[in-house]
């Protein structure tokens, strides 16, 4: 009988799911003749092999500690070694934490150098599913901090009929932009060698974060250019923003198999700022 899902457990789902379109590029990649057989002669060389020297060649094969922790694994491998299994699960969970390493390489940065060492080529549809996923967590990050920042005005409103005294609350928290405004040009002229002025000015700064809903959250999207020289901290956000659908539009030329340049995002973001900013002299492009 077939499981209708409920609407929020879809809704959960569809919205919380990370990093999707990189994990079935991998997977493409992940499932070729080649690889496939690479696995399953690492398998194979796990047959003869106890515990403690399994955990060493899989430590020295960089596999993660999610898998060598894994009891599904070690029963898998039982199964394996016994002769009741043919290693195919095995090597379905060796594939997924090798995809799962190189998603958090992504995120880092280091997918082009990792695939490079591997004899891989990091390709256009390697970069459009990052960007893809970068795109769908910089909404979820948004709307996060959007609901951050409501939780201190709409929360006293919804309380205040059961309980009067959070609308007393919600009242001195509705009022801390102002307190913030005009409590801010005092600090400029209380003596700066005083550890009470520090410790006030300290209290103030946590107190007004929560109020005025600022709120740091990593930024998956800002994450995913790749650039050196500290040039991506430098540039306004709406300029990035609109470099990104620049790029995107440009990379949805190339083919999925192409690969990609090395430098790619950093010089298209110099070539960006050069032609659109009237960037005197020229921010130079980086060469290998």
């Amino acid at each position: 009988m077939r499981v209708i899902k409920k609407y929020d457990q879809f809704i959960n789902e569809s919205f919380f799911k990370k990093d999707e379109y990189l994990k079935d590029e991998l997977r493409k990649l992940s499932h070729s003749d080649e690889n496939m057989i690479r696995l399953s002669e690492f398998v194979e060389s796990l047959r003869d092999l106890n515990k403690l020297r399994v955990i060493d060649k899989l430590q020295r094969n960089g596999y993660s500690k999610f898998l060598i922790d894994n009891k599904k694994f070690y029963k898998e491998l039982e199964k394996f070694q016994s002769g009741v299994e043919d290693g195919s699960k095995l090597i379905d969970l060796l594939n997924e934490d090798e995809i799962q390493t190189q998603v958090v390489l992504s995120k880092q940065g280091n997918l082009h150098r990792y695939m490079q060492e591997h004899g891989e080529e990091f390709t256009f549809g390697i970069l459009r599913a990052i960007f893809k996923d970068a795109k769908d967590a910089k909404m979820r990050t948004d709307i996060k901090k959007g609901i951050i920042q409501a939780i201190p005005r709409g929360l006293p409103v919804l309380l205040a009929p059961f309980y009067p005294v959070v609308a007393i609350v919600g009242l001195i928290l509705g009022t801390s932009r102002t307190f913030n405004k005009l409590i801010k040009p005092l600090f400029n002229h209380l003596d700066s060698e005083s550890k009470y002025v520090d410790f006030l000015k300290t209290m103030v700064f946590y107190y007004m974060k929560f109020p005025e809903g600022e709120v740091n959250l990593k930024d998956r999207f800002s994450r995913a250019f790749v650039v050196t020289d500290r040039l991506i901290d430098a540039v306004k956000p709406e300029v990035i923003e609109s470099f990104s659908k620049n790029l995107v539009a440009k990379m949805e030329s190339e083919p999925d198999d192409k690969p990609v340049p090395d430098h790619y995002i950093e010089n298209e973001l110099k070539k960006y700022l050069n032609d659109n900013y009237d960037v005197d002299p020229r921010i130079p492009l980086k060469e290998d």
